[in-house]
C-alpha cells in the first residue's frame, strides 16, 4: 500500500526526536577521536593515538547504528499505519454502513454512486445503483447543495418529515475531477408531529361586529327589533359551534370569539360562511345585516392575539365592512366583501375630526397638503378645500403636486390665475424648503405612503394627517396623529366639503373652489351614477349654494372628436369573458390616454349583461388598468392582485414592465381567482 504524503510528514515528525539523540552522540565521539588525533600529532604519544583512533571508531559505530535503526524504525512506523489505515477504513465503513439515518452518495447530475442500508429501507427498493435519485424522490434540488453555503432542505415523503443535509466534495476517478454529494436523511416526524400538536392547540381569536345595527334598527319595524337581535346571535351561535368555540358579547354589537386552532379549520375551509347567513335575516329589515371580523393565529399568546384581531377588524371596515380579514403568519387573508357599504347617517365623526384638525393647524407652524401622484379631481379638489380652511385660519398653506404630470388640466389654469394658489401650489423643490419639524401634512386621497405625490417629505415631520375614502389596504399608513377614513364615502371631496361645514371659516368658498371639489364627487360618481348617498347629495347641495354651476361642470368633462373615435375603438374591441365581464384593450397613444380609458370602462357597464369591466392600455413601461362594475363583481379585489385597489365599483392598478398581452393574461388570472374565492 503506498503511503500518502501526510503519512510521510508524520512518520518523519515522529522519528526526529529519537534520530536527534542518535547524532547528538556520535558527533561527540567523532570530535572527540577527531581531539585526540591532533594531540597525538604534536606529542607523538602512542597511548593517545590509540585512545584517538578507539573514540573515532566508537562515533562511527554509533553513526552507523543510528542510520540503520532509523531505517529499521520508518519501515516499522509505516507497517503500523498501514495497518492502522486499514482498521479505521473498515471502522468508518461499518459506522457508515449502520448508520442509524439513510445516507445516500450520488453526482452532480443525480447518479447513486453509493448508499447504506438504512437507504435502501427508505426507498424500499433494492440495487439501487446508477439510479437516477430524482426517479426515487423528484422534489429534491441537487443544485441547493452545490450552491448554498449551508445546504439543507425540508423533505416529506411517504408520510415522514426529513431534514436533508448535504455534504460536497471533489474526487479524481479515471484521472477526471467529479463531484460527489453526500446526503443524510434525519427523520424530524416526531418533532413536526409535536410542533402540530402545539399549533392545534393554540388559540384563535375572533372579534366580529355587526356593521350597520343602527341602520338595520332603523329599517326594520320596532315590533321586531328583539328577534331580529335574537337571529343575529343566533346565526353566530350555530357558527361557534360547529368550530368548537365559546362567544361572548361585549357589547350590543360586538362579539368576542375564541376557537382552537384545529377546529377552527373547518371554518376557514367554508371561507366564513357566518357572512352570508346573517344577511339572510329577514325580520321585515329594509336593510341586511353585514358581519366585520378580524381573527388572529399569528402570535404565541392570547394576549397579542387579541391586539392583533382588533387591528384586522379595523382593516375590514376600513374595506367597507361585509367581511373577514384573518391575519397570519403568511400576512392578511380575506373573505367576503361581496356587498355595497352602507353609509353612516350620523355626521358626528366629521364634525370631531373638524375640530381636531383645527386644533393641529393652529399649533402648526405651516401646512403642506398632499394628494396622491397624477392627481385627478378628486385629491386636488380636497386639497383645495382644505387650503382655503388652513388660509382661513391665518397659517400658510401649499399644495405639493406635479403642476405637468397630472390630470386636471379642466381646472388647474383657472385655479392658477388666483395669486393665493399660484404661491401656493408648489412643487417638490418649494415644499422641501417649507416643511419644518412642526410642519402639518394632510395627506387627501390615499392611504398608501407610496402612493403620495413626495413621499419623502414625510420624513421631515411627525405630524401627519389622513383623509381617505379608498377601502383599505395592508400597507395603510398608521404613524398618523389624525386619520378620518371613510370608505363609505363617494369621494374625499364629500369628506372635506363636510369638515369645512364644522370648522365655521370667516370666509365662504368662492365659486372656483367649490367648483373645484364639486368636480372631485363629480368625476368619482361619474356624474352622481355610483355609490352616491344621501350624504353626497347634501356636500354636493352644499358646494350648489356656494355658487357651482352643474352645466359648467358638466361642459368641463366634454370630449374632442378624436377622443370619442379612441374610446369608440376602445369599445369596438371589447371581448366578453366569463359571460358577464367586459375586457378591452386600447393600444392607441394619446394625450388623454388615462381619461380614454377610464370613460371606455365606464361606458362598457352600458352593455346589456356587462356586470363588470376592464380596461387595459400602455403608458410608458407602465400598463395602466381601469376597472368598473355594477356592484354584482368587486373589481377592487380583483385590481388588489396586481397590486392596485380602489373600491368595490371603481378600481384600478399599475402593471410595471409588462406588454399589454401579458397583463392581459394577469388579469384574466386575477378574475379567475377572485371569482373561485
Amino acid at each position: 500500500m503506498k503511503i500518502s504524503n501526510d503519512s510521510n510528514t508524520f512518520i518523519k515528525t515522529e522519528l526526529k526526536s529519537e534520530i536527534k539523540n542518535y547524532a547528538v552522540c556520535a558527533a561527540i565521539l567523532v570530535f572527540l577521536g577527531l581531539f585526540s588525533l591532533v594531540c597525538t600529532v604534536r606529542s607523538n604519544i602512542t597511548l593517545i593515538k590509540i585512545s584517538a583512533t578507539v573514540s573515532m571508531v566508537t562515533g562511527l559505530c554509533v553513526l552507523v547504528f543510528g542510520f540503520v535503526y532509523y531505517s529499521k524504525r520508518q519501515n516499522a512506523l509505516k507497517n503500523y499505519i498501514e495497518n492502522f489505515a486499514f482498521g479505521v477504513e473498515d471502522a468508518a465503513k461499518a459506522a457508515v454502513l449502520s448508520f442509524p439515518d439513510p445516507i445516500v452518495i450520488i453526482s452532480d447530475d443525480g447518479i447513486i454512486e453509493w448508499y447504506n442500508k438504512r437507504f435502501s429501507v427508505l426507498c424500499k427498493k433494492d440495487s439501487l445503483f446508477g439510479t437516477d435519485i430524482h426517479e426515487l424522490f423528484p422534489a429534491i434540488r441537487i443544485e441547493t447543495f452545490i450552491e448554498d453555503k449551508i445546504p439543507v432542505q425540508d423533505f416529506t415523503y411517504d408520510g415522514r418529515d426529513y431534514i436533508l443535509t448535504g455534504t460536497v466534495s471533489e474526487t479524481i476517478q479515471d484521472e477526471t475531477q467529479k463531484t460527489l454529494i453526500g446526503i443524510s436523511f434525519e427523520d424530524i416526524s416526531d418533532i413536526t408531529n409535536l410542533q402540530k400538536q402545539v399549533d392545534d392547540k393554540k388559540t384563535v381569536v375572533c372579534v366580529a361586529i355587526i356593521d350597520n345595527y343602527d341602520e338595520v334598527l332603523k329599517e326594520t319595524p320596532n315590533s321586531n327589533h328583539g328577534v331580529l337581535v335574537g337571529d343575529i346571535e343566533r346565526c353566530i351561535s350555530l357558527w361557534v359551534d360547529k368550530g368548537g368555540g365559546i362567544y361572548r358579547r361585549y357589547e350590543r354589537d360586538k362579539f368576542v370569539i375564541l376557537f382552537e386552532a384545529a377546529r377552527f379549520e373547518v371554518l376557514y375551509k367554508e371561507k366564513f360562511t357566518i357572512l352570508n347567513d346573517v344577511k339572510e335575516i329577514n325580520q321585515q329589515n329594509k336593510i341586511p345585516v353585514t358581519l366585520s371580523i378580524g381573527v388572529s393565529n399569528a402570535a404565541d399568546d392570547i394576549k397579542e392575539n387579541d391586539r392583533i384581531a382588533l387591528a384586522a377588524l379595523d382593516m375590514a371596515l376600513g374595506r367597507g365592512g361585509d367581511q373577514a380579514v384573518m391575519k397570519t403568519e403568511n400576512g392578511y387573508t380575506f373573505f367576503g366583501a361581496k356587498s355595497l357599504g352602507v353609509e353612516k347617517t350620523t355626521k358626528v365623526k366629521a364634525r370631531i375630526v373638524a375640530n381636531r384638525l383645527c386644533e393641529l393647524i393652529d399649533k402648526s407652524s405651516n401646512v403642506i397638503i398632499m394628494g396622491h401622484k397624477g392627481a385627478d379631481y378628486d385629491s386636488f379638489g380636497a386639497a383645495v378645500g382644505l387650503f382655503h380652511a388652513v388660509t382661513d385660519r391665518n397659517k400658510k398653506a401649499y399644495i405639493a403636486m406635479d403642476k405637468v404630470h397630472n390630470n386636471v388640466d379642466g381646472i388647474l389654469p383657472d385655479i392658477l390665475m388666483h395669486r393665493e394658489y399660484a404661491e401656493g401650489i408648489v412643487g417638490f423643490d418649494k415644499a422641501s424648503l417649507a416643511v419644518e419639524s412642526n410642519t402639518l401634512i394632510i395627506i387627501v386621497d390615499t392611504h398608501r405612503e407610496s402612493m403620495v405625490e413626495y413621499s419623502d417629505l414625510l420624513k421631515y415631520t411627525d405630524n401627519i394627517a389622513l383623509i381617505d375614502h379608498h377601502r383599505r389596504s395592508e400597507d395603510f399608513m398608521d404613524n398618523t396623529i389624525l386619520t378620518y377614513h371613510e370608505p363609505y364615502a363617494s369621494s374625499t371631496c364629500e369628506m372635506v366639503t363636510e369638515i369645512l361645514q364644522y370648522m365655521e371659516c370667516s370666509q365662504e368658498l368662492s365659486v372656483y373652489e367649490a367648483e373645484a371639489m364639486y368636480c372631485g364627487i363629480y368625476m368619482d360618481t361619474k356624474a352622481f351614477r355610483f355609490k352616491t348617498g344621501a350624504r353626497t347629495f347634501e356636500a354636493a347641495a352644499y358646494l350648489r349654494k356656494a355658487g357651482v354651476d352643474p352645466v359648467r361642470v358638466h361642459m368641463l368633462f366634454r370630449n374632442d372628436i378624436s377622443m370619442y373615435i379612441q374610446k369608440s375603438k376602445v369599445i369596438s374591441n371589447a371581448k366578453i369573458y366569463r359571460n358577464n365581464i367586459a375586457i378591452a384593450v386600447c393600444e392607441e397613444q394619446s394625450k388623454n390616454l388615462q381619461l380614454v380609458v377610464a370613460q371606455a370602462a365606464d361606458d362598457l357597464l352600458n352593455i346589456k349583461g356587462v356586470e363588470a369591466s376592464f380596461v387595459l392600455a400602455a403608458v410608458g413601461s407602465k400598463i395602466i388598468i381601469s376597472g368598473r362594475s355594477l356592484g354584482a363583481v368587486n373589481v377592487q379585489v380583483i385590481l388588489e392582485k396586481l397590486g392596485g385597489g380602489g373600491h368595490i365599483t371603481i378600481a384600478g392598478a399599475q402593471l410595471e414592465n409588462n406588454n399589454l398581452e401579458i397583463a392581459e393574461m394577469k388579469l384574466h388570472n386575477a378574475i379567475d381567482e377572485a371569482l373561485f374565492e
